[in-house]
């Protein structure tokens, strides 16, 4: 799918999963859990070479609009994880977990994205530690927001990988050790429907949710299941709506 498809149902998926949860938690993690998951939309294109939006400052679909972080992570993540990442990986299984067609591989997959939230949240946890010995900035050192940050990366990754399950190229779920992949029979370049459509389920699923917790409708001892579930459930009818799984193509 495009860049603006990702980033669009990504952190729609998050107000989903905040909207219920804004009120309990303080401002700054919403803030860094959006954050995340914005980069984690963009981030599993890492290995599409550099036309991939997670290297320019342009946000897709923004008209026009910039985001100075975006290639400061898109490299750093290309570098210092993708990289080595890639290495090992090619090193233990050989080539045969280059990709046949497109450039779906490593970060397009569970094991892929894991490995690269991880890495990513220990450089950042080791960028803060020695920020924390300047002064004033104490507050770096072991803060709990890198790891809500990696955390939101993670879940922002995911979701892009559901968001390439839906369209005809799919996603290779058991990679490296086995490259069938799982799709449905949403056209991934932007013609299709069916993303918008769902995207305004998004917001107006977690304006409603908004709003009957601060009215009262939804209390705080079931705002945590709401955070979880109702995304859940909500993309589980999507899949179903992008007709996944469809059948296999011959270069599988």
């Amino acid at each position: 799918m495009k860049g603006s498809t990702h980033i669009l149902l990504s952190v729609l998926t998050g107000l989903v999963i905040l909207a219920p949860i804004a009120g309990l938690i303080h401002w700054s993690w919403s803030v860094i859990i959006l954050l995340g998951i914005f980069f984690g939309s963009l981030a599993p294109d890492v290995d599409k070479g550099r036309d991939s939006a997670i290297f320019h400052s342009s946000i897709p679909g923004a008209k026009g609009r910039r985001f100075f972080l975006t290639p400061v992570i898109g490299y750093f993540l290309y570098i210092f994880c993708y990289k080595p990442l890639s290495v090992i990986f090619l090193g233990i299984f050989g080539r045969k977990i280059l990709p046949k067609q497109g450039h779906r591989e490593l970060p397009h997959s569970p094991i892929g994205i894991i490995c690269m939230s991880v890495l990513l949240t220990l450089w950042l946890w080791i960028f803060c530690y020695a920020l924390s010995y300047i002064p004033y900035l104490e507050f770096l050192r072991n803060n709990t927001l890198i790891w809500v940050f990696g955390a939101a990366f993670l879940i922002g990754c995911f979701l892009h990988l559901l968001e390439d399950t839906c369209d005809n190229s799919g996603i290779h779920y058991l990679y490296p050790f086995r490259f069938r992949r799982v799709r449905g029979t949403v056209v991934g370049d932007g013609s299709d429907v069916r993303p918008k459509m769902f995207a305004v389920v998004l917001l107006v699923v977690a304006v409603v949710v908004f709003i009957g917790f601060f009215t009262g409708s939804i209390s705080a001892e079931y705002a945590k299941w709401t955070a979880f579930l109702l995304p859940a459930a909500l993309w589980i009818v999507f899949l179903k709506i992008s007709g996944v799984p469809a059948k296999k193509v011959a270069w599988e």
